[in-house]
């Protein structure tokens, strides 16, 4: 079995933005050489997130109308109040969308259905961000080939 890592590095420019990071994941995927197995993507940022999700401009920009709507940044969170910043809302948007995203890896290849893309999700930007790859699996065999 071979581990192969990587990291993307991104630089938001918007305060909320959706980045589709598919074409630099299969780069990596591709990089690794493995054929068949999984790749795990993870960002540590506590105001950040990734997630699959239909690869649509007005989709990317439902979503955020979506999750400001049910997360509003209230003056009244602790948080806000404290020496941290005034990004409650970004740290609950992270948490309910999540931190990581696996995907398994056929004929060296991203599983992914029809219409999806891997995005980043940007909650407290514009920031510099760094996400972590992983890519587990076997290489191709010479009967694969």
């Amino acid at each position: 079995m071979k581990v192969f890592s990587s990291t993307v590095r991104l630089a938001t420019t918007k305060k909320t933005e959706e980045v589709k990071i598919t074409d630099q994941v299969e780069a990596v995927v591709h990089e690794s050489g493995v054929s068949d197995g999984i790749v795990h993507i993870f960002t540590g940022h506590t105001t950040a997130s990734l997630h699959l999700n239909n690869a649509d401009r007005d989709l990317e920009a439902d979503f955020h109308d979506f999750l400001n709507e049910l997360v509003p940044n209230k003056p009244t969170y602790r948080h806000n109040k404290g020496d941290y910043g005034k990004n409650a809302d970004a740290h609950f948007k992270s948490l309910l969308v999540g931190n990581g995203v696996t995907i398994q890896v056929t004929r060296g290849k991203l599983s992914l259905g029809q219409w999806q893309a891997i995005y980043f999700s940007e909650f407290d930007g514009p920031r510099k961000r760094l996400v972590s790859i992983k890519v587990i699996g076997g290489g191709k065999k010479p009967a694969d080939e």
